[in-house]
This record gives C-alpha cells, sequence and structure tokens, in this order.
C-alpha cells in the first residue's frame, strides 16, 4: 500500500514514526513536511521520544518532501495539518488521491469532515479525533508526554459501508490504539471541549495545565467554557454524558504538570498565526445560531485577541 503523513508535526510525527517503523519494508510511506523540520527528517529521519520511556524510535519514509507533485495516488492518507492550513492541504490531498483512499483527518475542532467535504468530493473521509499530548521538540524530533494515545474513528456519513479493513490492520499491527465508533460525534465535541477550553484559557493566562488546576479562578472560567459548549452541544443534539464537564475537567490531570497546549505554543511562536478562531470563534457562531449565551467565551477570547493588538 502506499500511505501518505500529510503533516508530521507533533500529532502527524507520532503515529508516522510508529507506523514507519514497522512498515517501511512492507509499504511505501510518505511524509509532508516543511523547512528544517523536512530537512532532517530527509536527513537522519523522524525520531519519536516518549517522557518515561528510555525507548527512542527514528524512522525514515520512502520520501519526505513539501510537495505531493511526485508522489503517486495514496491509498491510505493521515492529514494532520493546523486548520489555518486545512484548505490548501485539501487542495494538495486532492492530487493523490481517488474514489477509494482513505483519509483519516486528525486535527481539532468539531467540523473539520464538513469543511474537508467543501474542497474534496473524493476519497473516503473518516470523521475522527485523538487524545495525544505531543509537539515538535526540535526540527526531525517529536516528544510525547501525555493524553491517552486513542484515535476515535467513525465511518464517512457518505460511504457507511466502505471496507476500512487496510487502515485498521495498520493500526493494529502497530498497536496504535483505536476504536471504531457508532456515534464519533460524541468522542469529537467531548475532546474539542477539553481542547477548546484549557486551549483559550493556557493561551489568555500563560499558564500550563497544572497551574490552570491549580488556580481557582482560572480552574473556573474552564468550567464555564465546558458549560457554554456542552449547552451548545446538546442543542445540536449531541448525546455527550451528564458529567462530561467534569470529567473533561479532570483530564488535565492525566498530563504533566508544566504541559503546555498546542494551541498555546502556537500563540508564543507564531503570534496571530493560530488556532484561536477554531475555539473562541466557533464557540461565539454556534452560540449566536443557537441562541446559546457564551460570555466567558467571548471575555477569553477578547483578552486573547488583546495580546495582538
Amino acid at each position: 500500500m502506499k500511505i501518505c503523513f500529510f503533516g508530521v508535526g507533533g500529532v502527524g510525527g507520532y503515529i508516522g514514526t510508529i507506523v514507519t517503523e514497522k512498515y517501511k519494508d512492507k509499504h511505501e510511506i510518505y511524509y509532508i513536511a516543511r523547512g528544517q523540520h523536512k530537512d532532517t527528517i530527509c536527513k537522519n529521519g523522524l525520531t519519536l521520544k516518549k517522557a518515561g520511556e528510555n525507548k527512542i524510535i527514528t524512522a525514515s519514509p520512502k520520501k519526505c518532501t513539501d510537495t505531493v507533485n511526485d508522489l503517486p495516488v495514496c491509498d491510505i492518507v493521515i492529514l494532520s495539518v493546523k486548520i489555518y492550513d486545512l484548505e490548501n492541504a485539501i487542495k494538495e490531498i486532492s492530487k493523490i488521491t481517488n474514489e477509494r483512499t482513505i483519509i483519516l483527518p486528525l486535527l481539532n475542532g468539531v467540523d473539520i469532515y464538513d469543511r474537508i467535504r467543501e474542497h474534496l468530493k473524493t476519497g473516503i473521509v473518516l470523521p475522527s479525533c485523538v487524545y495525544v499530548g505531543t509537539h515538535i521538540e526540535n526540527p526531525g524530533i517529536i516528544y510525547q508526554n501525555g493524553g491517552s494515545c486513542k484515535i476515535s474513528i467513525g465511518a464517512d456519513p457518505e460511504s457507511p459501508d466502505f471496507d476500512l479493513e487496510p487502515l485498521f490492520t495498520i493500526f493494529k499491527d502497530a498497536r496504535i490504539d483505536f476504536e471504531l465508533e457508532e456515534n464519533v460525534n460524541i468522542s469529537i465535541w467531548s475532546k474539542y471541549m477539553f481542547i477548546a477550553a484549557y486551549g483559550l484559557v493556557t493561551a489568555a493566562f500563560d499558564s500550563t495545565l497544572g497551574e490552570v488546576l491549580g488556580n481557582s479562578e482560572q480552574s473556573q472560567i474552564i468550567k464555564s467554557i465546558m458549560n457554554e459548549i456542552e449547552t451548545i452541544s446538546r442543542k445540536l443534539h449531541v448525546a455527550l454524558d451528564d458529567d462530561i464537564v467534569e470529567k473533561s475537567y479532570l483530564k488535565a490531570m492525566l498530563f504533566p504538570y508544566d504541559t503546555k497546549t498546542s494551541f498555546q505554543r502556537d500563540v508564543e511562536s507564531k503570534g496571530r498565526t493560530n488556532e484561536g478562531d477554531l475555539f473562541g470563534g466557533t464557540v461565539i457562531r454556534y452560540g449566536n445560531a443557537l441562541g446559546v449565551q457564551t460570555p466567558t467565551t467571548k471575555i477569553i477570547y477578547e483578552r486573547l485577541l488583546n495580546k495582538f493588538q
């Protein structure tokens, strides 16, 4: 099979390294990366380090490049980019997919499937999400330090009976934890509640997850944003657990004290080029459309936007 990891930052690099180490001699594996990260992978391979483990994995794909122009049509595409790169990524992916290509998007957000389908009419697109704490430690090096590392996957609403066994076999043999869920929107919205609330607050207050948990005011803000998201999800008939807010709040305890959210890292390193609209903007737009008040999200998002003025 031909497998493309379009984006090998934290999430894509974590999964890509594991799959490549297992299958480099059996399947054609390609990476799409940019800049010094790409150059280092081409020279030394992609390295995965896990917190608390001495084992370091280094794997080299068949090709690492910043363009799809010289890649073949692929059987599987694992898509892991930031939301602000999604539209361009989909235009590129359309060049290496056909009607039977399985596309697994591992992005933040509750409307990723719709965003992709707006620009991509072919292939099998699987609504999905993953909990994993990862980031690029240095060019060519991925560091994983938290999260359940489990991928939740749903069938493509346009092709619900398509055979996904090729993807599942890859994951099973590589020991990547995943589950095919009948109603994956529950997992997607549950994750979104966690990352949107913690992302906005950690970035707005320059706090790590541990610092947020240890600060009563910030903790209360987290729960308030989560309550607003829960109300929106119920308006959309997403059957979240009754105790979803408390469970989502406590998930931060699964990460080391000094963990920074991916969104927070983007704000620190890229300034205005971040996923703020995906979190604050999306909650506010859903609230306006559904008649749900979102005062806490508005205050924190405004605080964040003021950082860039």
